[in-house]
């Protein structure tokens, strides 16, 4: 060791230190500086973005107290902007930034603007964000009561059978929610695919509230999802529609077309009832209440065991009917015909130039029916010469001369 510290020449050490000795002090002096800039001797300040910061909301009890509910935004977020030291700011997660909104003073229903207050760590600063206020829509909350109806879909295993039952474990259920979207529904579904079934079971059923279209709604809340659905099944027959007629139409109503629709119906039961019939009649359907055309519901005789494929279905009488009618025609009395059996000449005495004659028949024999298609006439015998005789028309089928003006004329002998 000291052989070698022998060999070092000092001298020449203390000369190369020496030369340029103030350049290479102040070199030195600025790497010092440098090094404790770069390692941690100064600590800038910066500024960081963090982007979809969610909103919250509070006092929403506000809203419960006063039933309302906020129908949007739903997810609402924004972007903060932070600043300060470097070392602060980069040790800032997204979930120490807190974005509120105060429901506080939103009592009513409608669109309220409302400021957003922004939290942010103590050692940093908040700077800006993309939204200072954010728009809020509230509706009034409210709960109906639906019926469950059931739908099936899918083709059943036998042809020969159809589905008799679909009743649901829940018949009725409540949908709560913003009024605005509880008036949109229209029933509450449940849908049960039926495809290749053809016994008796019980399916586990997902219930929606639907609206006039079938579309879910959303924004509402169930108070049940999902139910038991009992499905039966059936053999069927399709037979004729027999209509039972008592009485007949008043007479002043002429019926020109009946028919019952649908003139088929498809009926359940057992098999050997079924076999039995081979048609279905109605209850009676009373000919003399009918005044005027139109559709008139009927019901059915049915067997005690036996059932329409479709309870709710609609058998209606189709019926098409001719009233008579009155219609006041003027007649030109100059052709009117003397049947004179008096063997003297006769003059009409108060016989004026047009009389109204009024007749009355049904509605489609009168609409082509006119003054040219009456023949009136006066029927003078010996014993009625100066006295008064009545003017007439000749009879036509299916009128009644009901009748005429200034019929009375004096019979008058030349």
């Amino acid at each position: 060791m000291i052989k070698l510290l022998n060999n070092i020449n000092f001298k020449k050490i203390v000369e190369s230190i020496k030369k340029d000795f103030k350049l290479k002090l102040i070199s030195f002096a600025v790497g010092v500086v440098m090094w404790f800039l770069v390692i941690g001797g100064v600590n800038p300040v910066v500024t960081r973005h963090f982007y979809d910061v969610p909103i919250s909301f509070k006092n929403q009890s506000v809203l419960e107290s006063k039933k309302l509910v906020r129908i949007s935004p739903e997810n609402p977020t924004v972007t903060v902007t932070i600043t300060g030291k470097r070392s602060d700011v980069y040790s800032v997660n997204k979930s120490d930034i807190v974005a509120e909104v105060n429901l506080q003073n939103a009592t009513t229903s409608g669109a309220h603007r409302i400021s957003i207050n922004f939290k942010v760590p103590y050692n940093v600063q908040f700077k800006s964000s993309s939204e200072s206020d954010l728009l809020v829509t509230l509706d009034e909350e409210i709960s109906k009561t639906f019926k469950v109806e059931v739908e099936t879909v899918g083709q059943i295993k036998n042809k020969n059978q159809v589905i008799s039952k679909k009743e649901p474990a829940d018949t009725e259920v409540i949908v709560s929610g913003p009024v605005s979207y509880v008036n949109k529904v229209k029933k509450v579904l449940g849908v049960v695919d039926v495809t290749n079934k053809d016994s008796d079971e019980v399916v586990l059923t997902k219930i929606i509230p639907v609206d006039e279209t079938n579309q879910e709604v959303k924004k509402v809340s169930i108070s049940k999802t999902d139910t038991n659905v009992s499905i039966g099944f059936r053999n069927f027959k399709e037979v004729p529609l027999k209509l039972i007629e008592i009485n007949s139409p008043h007479s002043d109503v002429r019926i020109t077309k009946k028919n019952i629709v649908p003139n088929t119906v498809s009926i359940v039961g057992n098999l050997s009832s079924l076999e039995q019939i081979s048609e279905i009649q109605t209850k009676p359907f009373d000919l003399s209440q009918i005044k005027e055309s139109g559709s008139f519901s009927v019901g059915l005789e049915l067997p005690t065991d036996i059932a329409l494929v479709n309870n709710d279905l609609k058998i209606v009488v189709n019926i098409d009917v001719d009233k008579k009618i009155e219609k006041v025609l003027e007649v030109d009395t100059s052709k009117l015909a003397i049947e004179n059996e008096s063997g003297r000449d006769i003059i009409l005495r108060g016989l004026v130039g047009k009389v109204k004659v009024t007749v009355k028949g049904y509605e489609s024999d009168l609409a082509n029916f006119g003054s040219d298609n009456l023949e009136l006439y006066v029927s003078v015998k010996k014993e009625d010469i100066g006295k008064n005789v009545q003017i007439k028309a000749k009879n036509i089928d299916n009128i009644e001369i009901v009748r005429i003006s200034n019929d009375i004329v004096q019979a008058v002998g030349k």
